[in-house]
């Protein structure tokens, strides 16, 4: 007791030097930020976040909202999402040319126009058709927004670094669906069509003001990406006239990649000044209570020392913070300035701050500093191994190139074709000679003998790598992105305007890829295979050691103090059954073998329920079962009051399996104990030949994928697919060499119409050449 007393008295002493230390004003660290914010307003700066006005007008407003409601309203996640986060419009096939998408007849087989394995095998501009009917309203709508004037989106400045940006996705999705909806019209030639969705598409990257943030800066330079990637496919197609080739020319013209770019240091300056006087306004955090300091003196010590740091931080650091973070935000946006007025990437890459920023740190440990940090890994996150330069360069590049190949091909047109240098192209299409800004030389420019050209820049590592395009390799079932995403940094390649692919060359691409997938699915099968090997053997061991070794007897639980048996049983006249009577299942026919096995057990149904949950153990009930009991099972009143168990063997190995009644409930009485009871092992032989999965077995808008296992390698199968009402839709056959059933059907029924129905049944017509055995079930 004397030790406790000596500790509280510890405490108490400590509180009170903690308290004398607090006394002195915190007038010095006020005094010095003071100083240096009217020496930063003397100087120009913006510190307040009451200078930032990110209000719109009603007509902003009006056509703001028309752009996020064409994605937000239109996206059904019960269906894909084919036009926004997996669709990619630029697919290179070689070094300098790129295949021309909406002239493929079919995509989604052989060609990765969309960055999703999900897709393989389907024709997807069937579902982009539908899609884009069923969202036609609201992408007109999006597309007269866009070309109606500026892109302003209505934010709340006071915010500071907590200031929603929920338009900055939907921006890029909506130019992503404005994209391919152009591919969709040029593919049915329908051009006016096309046209109105490409110049929408270059309007959201031309003509929206981003707001100042770097995270706003990024996404508008991927969506200049995507309006690129968007504009050179639409470019393929050989029906502009010269009055809407210059219309887009000047569209491009009108993007100024760098404007603003600085502002976004001053907003991040007054946002973090802001955080720190809020973080001033918190209240202060104690897990001090005289309880707990009574009953637990050591650790009130630890708890008083984080109150007193934190307080400290308050009445001293925060104001240390505030004045640091106003300087080193207006020493980021002297060098912003710096970095913008650079005429080449050459040139910016040389200034501190461009390629190498040096983040905040403080000298105390707080939660302004880590809402910083966070910040800074998103930043870096979006802006990749670039930075938010480098993709500014890139977008800029990106500017002048496609400039130059509208300038190429209106001279194409007045004159029948490309000219031999970029230099005829001044002054009659270019006001000056078209310049790379990565080196400040002229754009590097290859006429090709089949009549198209190569553009291309330097890149951002200034080195002329001949016109190389970045190569992801195929990984079989469409790219990887974050695995190639280091190798293509390292290739030493260009920014390149490519030629589209010839025929030979797109069909070598797809014989290529035809080639990696079936060895990656090859590979798959290989893989699940040994799995399915290694399982079964397991799973085998534990039938046989089920089946051969007695089981320990153990004690009968109770249930509210009484001997569960009696409980099972207290409506039974005559005699008593025993524990493990009353848990022996008994094996019924009722005509639904060999799909569904059915047992009796002895016990009322209605008291089983009363008290918990009964349910048939399959082999152990072990953790590699793929589907959980319920899913297999039912447990249901049979026709004399007792239970029933109903178990879809379907899903199981066919031949022998050890089979367990086990009895679940919680007793009340003992701390809301959970008990698990399990009966006597049986033997059980199931004879189906079909082995069903249903984490292979699938249907959706895609389609339906049917997955079975045969217990031998050679089988003959018949598939009948049958509605709900019983019509038959379909009849798929085929046979298989190694044990697997693995077919698709596309929705299309044998008339020719798409099935629209949300289910349907299957019925396995299954013969095993090698055994003579047949047999004829109902699938999942």
């Amino acid at each position: 007791m004397r030790r406790r007393w000596a500790i509280l008295g510890g405490i108490a002493l400590l509180g009170v030097i903690c308290a004398l230390l607090l006394l002195p004003s915190t007038s010095a660290e006020r005094k010095a930020l003071e100083q240096t914010r009217q020496e930063l307003r003397r100087q120009g700066f913006k510190i307040d976040l009451s200078e930032f006005n990110f209000s719109t007008s009603p007509e902003f407003r009006a056509r703001a909202s028309a752009l996020t409601n064409a994605v937000f309203r239109g996206r059904d996640y019960r269906r894909p999402q084919i036009m926004s986060e997996n669709f990619t419009a630029m697919k290179a096939l070689g070094s300098n040319f790129a295949l021309v998408v909406w002239k493929e007849d079919k995509i989604g087989e052989n060609v990765d126009f969309i960055n999703s394995p999900q897709y393989l095998g389907e024709n997807l501009w069937q579902m982009l058709r539908q899609k884009c009917d069923d969202d036609r309203i609201l992408l007109d709508a999006a597309c007269v927004a866009a070309l109606n004037g500026p892109i302003r989106f209505e934010l709340t400045a006071r915010q500071g670094f907590a200031m929603l940006l929920p338009h900055l996705a939907m921006l890029k999705m909506l130019d992503q669906a404005l994209g391919a909806r152009a591919f969709l019209e040029l593919r049915e030639e329908n051009q006016d069509a096309a046209w109105t969705n490409l110049i929408a598409s270059t309007q959201l990257a031309a003509a929206y003001a981003p707001e100042p943030s770097e995270i706003s800066y990024l996404v508008r330079c991927a969506c200049v990406e995507v309006s690129y990637n968007i504009a050179w496919q639409a470019l393929q197609y050989r029906g502009w006239n010269d009055h809407q080739l210059a219309e887009l020319q000047s569209k491009w013209n009108s993007l100024e990649v760098f404007k603003g770019l600085a502002e976004t240091a001053a907003f991040s300056r007054a946002s973090a000044a802001d955080l720190c006087q809020r973080e001033r306004e918190q209240p202060a955090r104690t897990g001090l209570s005289p309880n707990v300091v009574v009953r637990s003196p050591r650790t009130a010590l630890p708890a008083l020392m984080e109150f007193w740091r934190e307080i400290r931080y308050r009445h001293h650091g925060t104001y240390e913070d505030e004045k640091a973070l106003l300087e080193h935000y207006r020493d980021r946006e002297v060098q912003l300035q710096r970095a913008v007025r650079a005429s080449t990437w050459s040139e910016m890459q040389q200034l501190p701050g461009v390629t190498n920023a040096v983040p905040f740190k403080s000298k105390y440990s707080s939660r302004m500093q880590v809402q910083l940090n966070m910040m800074q890994m998103s930043r870096g996150f979006l802006g990749g191994r670039l930075g938010l330069f480098g993709r500014a360069a890139e977008s800029e590049t990106r500017r002048r190139l496609i400039i130059t190949a509208l300038a190429l091909e209106r001279y194409r047109l007045r004159h029948a074709a490309y000219p031999h240098r970029l230099a005829d192209l001044t002054p009659e299409f270019l006001k000056d000679p078209p310049m790379d800004f990565m080196d400040g030389k002229p754009l590097r420019y290859l006429p090709t003998d089949d009549g198209h050209f190569v553009l291309y820049s330097v890149g951002l590592d200034c080195s002329d790598n001949g016109g190389v395009m970045p190569q992801r390799k195929s990984r079989g079932v469409g790219y990887d992105e974050f695995m190639d995403y280091g190798a293509s940094a390292r290739q030493p390649t260009d920014l390149v305007w490519p030629r589209p692919a010839a025929t030979a060359e797109v069909e070598a691409q797809k014989a290529e890829e035809k080639k990696a997938r079936e060895e990656h699915m090859k590979a798959i099968e290989i893989s699940r295979a040994e799995l399915e090997i290694r399982e079964e053997g397991a799973r085998q061991a534990m039938v046989h050691k089920l089946l051969t070794i007695k089981q320990p007897r153990r004690p009968e639980p109770s249930f509210d103090s009484r001997p569960i048996s009696e409980v099972l049983q207290k409506d039974k006249t005559g005699a008593k059954l025993t524990l493990d009577e009353l848990l022996t299942a008994r094996q019924i026919t009722n005509g639904q073998e060999p799909n569904i096995a059915t047992f009796e057990v002895p016990i009322s149904y209605d008291i089983v329920t009363n008290v918990g949950e009964l349910r048939l153990i399959v082999d152990g009930g072990g953790e590699g079962l793929m589907i959980s009991p319920s899913e297999m099972q039912e447990a249901v009143r049979a026709t004399n009051g007792h239970c029933l168990l109903t178990w879809n063997t379907i899903f199981d190995a066919p031949g022998q399996h050890a089979l367990q009644v086990e009895l679940q409930y919680v007793e009340k009485k003992k701390n809301w104990r959970p008990v698990e009871i399990r009966g006597p092992v049986l033997p059980f032989f199931s004879t189906n030949i079909c082995q069903f999965n249903p984490q292979f077995s699938q249907y959706d808008s895609r389609g339906v994928t049917l997955y079975a296992k045969l217990p031998e390698s050679n089988g003959l199968y018949t598939i009948d697919l049958v509605s709900p009402a019983g019509e038959r839709l379909r009849t798929l056959t085929g046979s298989t060499s190694n044990s697997i059933i693995n077919v698709h059907w596309d929705l299309i029924d044998e008339h020719g119409r798409i099935y629209t129905n949300t289910s349907l049944d299957s019925v396995f017509n299954v013969t095993l050449p090698d055994s003579g055995r047949t047999q004829s079930m109902k699938g999942p």
